[in-house]
């Protein structure tokens, strides 16, 4: 009999589907392609701008952006994660099978010793992979040795495949106890069965459920339009209240707890949550699931901010240990705690038996205070505040506004992903757009894009923005965005001073900037009608930034590289004072 790991022909059908649909959002040329992209956005979340622009894998430069040139030593992606400190540089190996194969088998030892390899050359900063490797991975390399001379980053190594196995036993071991020689290095397995538990969730479900509060431990508040009430439950009863099994939810006598291990927790019961939980991704996470298996474990409740629960309706009898009714219940603050513990219960059951946790159910019909308790509340663990922003008014009128103009705005990222790629607009990406068009900030744009729905949410939205202004600016950088990929396939193929010339591949938001600048200078509208005068400013704009870096290059020498000269707003010591000339040019002319 096959268990739940064993190769199953629905589930390689479950993920090519998706692989496809990359394949055919992002025009790529094959499968082996089509999964790298696809595993990006599963795992770290990104933009197809930063999918893009992390690969370094050979065989995608060489068949599909022409002739890269050089070898990518087992790295077939990276991507540097400067939002945290230190920075975490997150490699990547990818291996795809084409065809479903009953037979498990494991993942390619052959690529252990690349990988090792090039993490020994890569630490010793050694010159001579300026010849061994392609020059985008190249680049890559030259932005992390710039990294070395500021800090120490921590290093995630992935292995990904649509196999159910990772390295055999001894290779793995071997592995993972090279890679302890480097400092702050870890590796993370994402395998079939990790990508069909993430595809496999439903449309919103209405949970219900029976919690029994610990004795008398609880405490009741209402106020107007919001009913609150804090217990203590055994953290059993917690999880059975969201896994996916509605008799068992309603059950607060189960015979034994063993139902836990073989039930998934029902995702559906964090539809409302402001973020998403990726499984051990966080340092918070881990400790969270070492805890519950410590000897402390019997201390969780004093150790643990507790969860947050909004529902319709609670109730229950005033009486000791009573039983809580929760009507279309939703954990806003909590996923993490709840997934971690749930996979703890898995490994280890018997830790839990004197185990309890702090829980604080609200019940109210006001939407947007239910919004705004599942925004106060995520403080235990960063919350990307786009997340946050993303059931704001402003933003769902903006959604409602520009599906007027035939695309579909997206609040929330992959909200709208059963549609054409090219008729989505994603609110973080047209936020960074609009930053670097209208508020002059490019770098922070690229480098800095958590400032748009914190502490600059209300320039970037402020009330003066239409719909039809974020089309055009939207399409504008996508314009950019186009160019630069063609760009970077003849810098591949020819190779013609390729770490010049590459500066482009780091300045889209500049161009934008710039675009934007000369526009005011010429007395260009913003208007979809005349959006064609817009993008014919792009040379214009290009041949200036490609002037101040060529500036910047002669006063820095050997210390000059895109990446840092694009990060802050050292392009604009050149750039204003050139705009301002053409603009006392076209005044006095």
């Amino acid at each position: 009999m096959l268990g739940p790991n064993s190769p199953s022909l629905s589930d390689y059908s479950l993920l090519r589907t998706y692989v496809r649909k990359a394949v055919s959002d992002y025009n790529l040329q094959d499968d082996s392609i089509g999964f790298a992209f696809f595993s990006l956005d599963q795992i770290l979340n990104l933009q197809f701008d930063e999918i893009e622009d992390a690969q370094t894998d050979n065989y995608y430069l060489t068949n599909t952006r022409s002739g890269a040139g050089g070898h990518d030593r087992g790295i077939d992606a990276v991507y540097i994660d400067e939002s945290t400190t230190p920075a975490i540089v997150h490699l990547f190996n990818f291996k795809y099978k084409m065809a479903f194969k009953p037979d498990p088998s494991h993942f390619p030892a052959g690529e252990i010793d690349k990988i090792l390899g090039f993490l020994t050359a890569l630490m010793g900063q050694e010159e001579c992979l300026r010849d061994e490797i392609n020059p985008v991975l190249f680049q890559k390399v030259k932005d992390i040795w710039d990294l070395f001379s500021t800090q120490n980053p921590s290093f995630e190594i992935h292995i990904c495949t649509n196999g159910y196995l990772p390295f055999e036993e001894g290779e793995k071991k071997r592995f993972e106890r090279d890679l302890s020689r480097f400092s702050q290095a870890n590796v993370q397995y994402h395998l079939m069965p990790d990508y069909v538990q993430k595809l496999t969730s439903r449309g919103k479900l209405q949970v219900n459920g029976r919690v029994r509060i610990i004795d008398r431990n609880f405490f009741e508040k209402s106020d107007g339009d919001i009913r609150a009430l804090v217990i203590n439950v055994d953290v059993r009863d917690l999880l059975r209240i969201v896994i996916d099994d509605e008799e068992a939810r309603f059950n607060v006598e189960p015979s034994d707890y063993s139902f836990l291990q073989s039930n998934q927790i029902l995702e559906d019961s964090f539809e409302d949550n402001v973020r998403i939980y990726l499984r051990q991704r966080s340092k918070i996470n881990r400790n969270i699931k070492e805890t519950a298996l410590s000897e402390d474990a019997h201390r969780f409740f004093y150790f643990n901010n507790g969860i947050t629960i909004t529902c319709k309706s609670f109730s229950y009898p005033n009486r000791r240990s009573p039983i809580v009714d929760l009507m279309d219940l939703q954990i806003v603050n909590g996923s993490q705690t709840i997934h971690a513990l749930h996979e703890a219960f898995i490994d280890n059951p018997e830790k839990f038996d004197d185990m309890d946790i702090l829980c604080r159910i609200y019940e109210t019909q006001n939407i947007q205070l239910s919004t705004d308790i599942a925004e106060y509340t995520n403080s235990q663990n960063p919350v990307k505040s786009r997340d946050i922003r993303s059931n704001d008014y402003i933003q769902k009128k903006y959604e409602a506004e520009i599906s007027a103009f035939g695309y579909f705005y997206e609040r929330k990222k992959g909200q709208h992903s059963e549609e054409a790629r090219a008729k989505r607009i994603d609110a973080e990406k047209a936020g960074q757009a609009l930053m670097a068009f209208n508020n002059q900030m490019p770098g922070e744009s690229k480098n800095d894009k958590r400032l748009i729905f914190a502490d600059k949410y209300d320039d970037v939205y402020s009330d003066s923005i239409t719909a039809e202004e974020i089309v055009f600016i939207y399409l504008l950088y996508d314009e950019i965005e186009k160019n630069k990929l063609f760009i970077k396939r003849q810098l591949l193929e020819s190779g013609k001073n390729y770490e010049f010339n590459s500066f482009i591949l780091h300045a889209t938001y500049y161009i934008l900037y710039v675009i934007s600048e000369l526009m005011k200078v010429k007395n260009l509208p913003v208007s979809l009608k005349d959006i064609g005068s817009a993008k014919a400013l792009y040379q214009e704009a290009v041949d200036l930034i490609g002037k101040a870096v060529s500036e910047e290059m002669n006063e820095k020498k050997e210390a000059y590289a895109h990446r840092h000269f694009f990060k802050g707003s050292r392009p604009r010591k050149y750039l204003d004072d050139w705009i301002r000339e053409k603009a006392s040019q076209k005044a006095s002319g």
